[in-house]
């Protein structure tokens, strides 16, 4: 006997789509830096661009997605933007030497990854060839592991503080997207005044184009 029902799953794709969106929330959005304007340069920071988080750890979090779709690659197929690909390409080559830590044993993924160092002279020579900046923040969020009052966990690292400081202070409008399983602490947002935040928290597998 055969199976009268057929799954649509480019029209289940575009329902995940839209609940990610609906999902995401505005914290800040000061001189209309949100949404990114057709045709502007945009200079992605974070390593959490390539290593998107689509979910936590445990039983929840080890669904075997058919794929994930990041947020550098997103931008890229979208057409609309310019993204500046001499900075990507600095990440993706630090990337080759510092891989994503997956942890040992089940669900034992750290909550953050390992960042790469932003120094004044990179984020300068990145706005000089961008409008924007889009610095993204990631962390998981695991079965039976609570959040602590550490750094990369609830806090953020001090590597992630320079790189917020440093690109703050170089580019004219900072949108930081913030990846996450779970609340963590903002005081970083009065102390380098980015003009945009946005929680996108874990949105699955098609999140990357949100």
């Amino acid at each position: 006997m055969s199976n009268p029902y057929k799954i649509n799953w480019n029209e289940y794709a575009a329902l995940a789509r839209q609940a990610v969106a609906e999902g995401c929330v505005l914290l800040k959005n000061d001189d209309k830096a949100l949404p990114i304007r057709k045709g502007e340069r945009v200079s992605v920071f974070g390593r959490i661009q390539f290593d998107y988080y689509k979910s936590g750890t445990g039983s929840g979090g080890m669904v075997n997605a058919p794929y994930v779709t990041n947020i550098i690659d997103s931008l890229k197929e979208d057409g609309t933007i310019q993204v500046n690909e001499a900075l990507e390409q600095v990440y993706r080559e630090w990337l080759k030497e510092h891989p994503f830590d997956v942890g040992e044993g089940w669900a034992m993924e750290p909550w953050n990854q390992e960042e790469m160092p932003v120094d004044e002279e990179l984020a300068v020579q990145a706005a000089g060839q961008s409008d924007a900046a889009i610095v993204v923040i990631g962390r998981t969020a695991g079965e039976d592991k609570d959040n602590s009052a550490a750094e990369g966990s609830y806090l953020l690292t001090a590597l992630e503080e320079e790189l917020l400081r440093n690109v703050c202070h170089a580019f004219e409008h900072t949108i930081v997207v913030l990846n996450v399983g779970n609340i963590i602490d903002m005081k970083w947002v009065d102390r380098y005044q980015p003009q945009a935040v946005l929680y996108i928290w874990q949105g699955g597998q098609e999140a990357g184009p949100v």
